[in-house]
């Protein structure tokens, strides 16, 4: 994928002048995935010192994600959590760095799920007359349209405010931009070189005040954070086209997500499995992904594969992120955890975590990982 040059300067793009870190870099973040790029942007915009070490080789969800914002998800279909203020500031945050990077990253778009069965019907229509899903939900509809291409026995409902966000695109186009101002290493970070002094922290030669953490997936080699209860799990998805089917634009729920790109492929996903955690894609994965397309089409489609991403989501045991300061270890800080939901997550939550740093704002208590000691 061709990296969109930015022609503006990265120190005139926010009001301070922005010394290069490898002067006096106050802050070492390591993880250059979602996290630690969202991380670095705003500590760039916040004019504070900082440098970024991780390996472009390292398995990466967000190289691999679909980027989706949705904000009504699961077997429940309840509205995701914070939604409401998540979403527009991930919005204006892409839209933020479209402009300074010239180059296109949040596309939203329609959505429609169709119900699996009558439990699903009556659970969905109770959540169309509900007042809290006003502004995502947009009524049920009983007798599915004869253009339908999908079996739609127990009808369906279209969700407002869903987008997506092209996250390797956002990834390979940030890291490309720190390494050319000198603010990423891309190297593999090794703990055992991090050592604790009078000051703050050491690390080959450079000392730091602080370091976040953002390793995803690969919090488990971590030895000051590890012992937190992230549970990662696989996930594959299918990069398609299918000459018969036209999803009109909009990305499709039927137990499996369609989504569409403007060059007329799509993707089906995902896949979830707590049990394999290796980078590659499977065999396994690709009959599952393949039989749930068969099943939601009212015939049959011929379905060339082009991809098969497969990648490690940071997930929690209670769903929710890691933010905080390590409860022993001054100066060690986590940002992780942000499951299948960063695209939405990591604007607001990168800066919620910076103000706790250096303004002493709370942490939202569900993120604060105080929560577990």
């Amino acid at each position: 994928m061709k990296v969109a040059r930015c022609l503006i300067p990265l120190f005139l793009l926010h009001s301070h002048n922005l010394q290069p870190t490898t002067h006096n870099p106050k802050t070492l973040i390591v993880g250059a995935g979602l996290a630690g790029c969202t991380l670095a942007w705003r500590l760039h915009r916040a004019g504070l010192a900082f440098q970024v070490i991780g390996s472009s080789t390292m398995p990466s969800a967000a190289k691999v994600a679909a980027g989706i914002i949705n904000p009504v998800t699961g077997r429940w279909m309840t509205k995701s959590w914070r939604f409401d203020d998540f979403a527009p500031e991930a919005a204006n945050y892409y839209a933020e760095i479209e402009q300074m990077f010239s180059i296109r990253l949040y596309h939203p778009l329609p959505a429609v799920r169709f119900c699996l069965n009558a439990d699903d019907a009556k659970r969905a229509k109770r959540r169309c007359r509900n007042p809290r899903y006003d502004n995502v939900l947009d009524g049920f509809e009983e007798v599915p349209s004869e253009n339908c291409d999908f079996e739609n026995p127990h009808g369906s409902f279209r969700i407002e405010g869903v987008a997506y966000v092209d996250l390797p695109l956002y990834i390979q186009s940030m890291r490309a931009r720190l390494l050319a101002e000198g603010h990423y290493e891309d190297t593999v970070f090794e703990h055992q070189a991090l050592k604790q002094n009078e000051s703050g922290w050491f690390y080959k030669g450079q000392g730091y005040e602080r370091v976040i953490f953002c390793e995803g997936a690969a919090l488990k080699e971590n030895p000051w954070f590890n012992d937190l209860p992230l549970t990662p799990a696989k996930g594959e998805t299918l990069l398609c086209r299918s000459d018969g089917l036209d999803l009109h634009g909009e990305l499709h729920h039927h137990g499996k997500w369609l989504l569409p790109y403007p060059d007329g492929s799509f993707r089906i996903g995902a896949t979830y499995d707590e049990s394999d955690l290796t980078p590659e894609s499977t065999e396994a994965a690709r009959e599952e992904l393949c039989e749930a397309f068969q099943a939601m089409t009212r015939r049959p489609q011929a379905l060339t594969i082009l991809d098969q991403p497969a990648g490690l989501r940071p997930s929690t045991t209670d769903a929710r992120p890691f933010l905080g300061a390590h409860p022993r270890k001054r100066g060690l800080y986590i940002f992780n955890g942000l499951g299948s939901k960063g695209a939405s997550l990591s604007p607001t939550l990168s800066r919620e975590l910076i103000e706790y740093i250096h303004e002493g704002k709370a942490l939202d208590p569900d993120t604060d990982i105080k929560r577990f000691f």
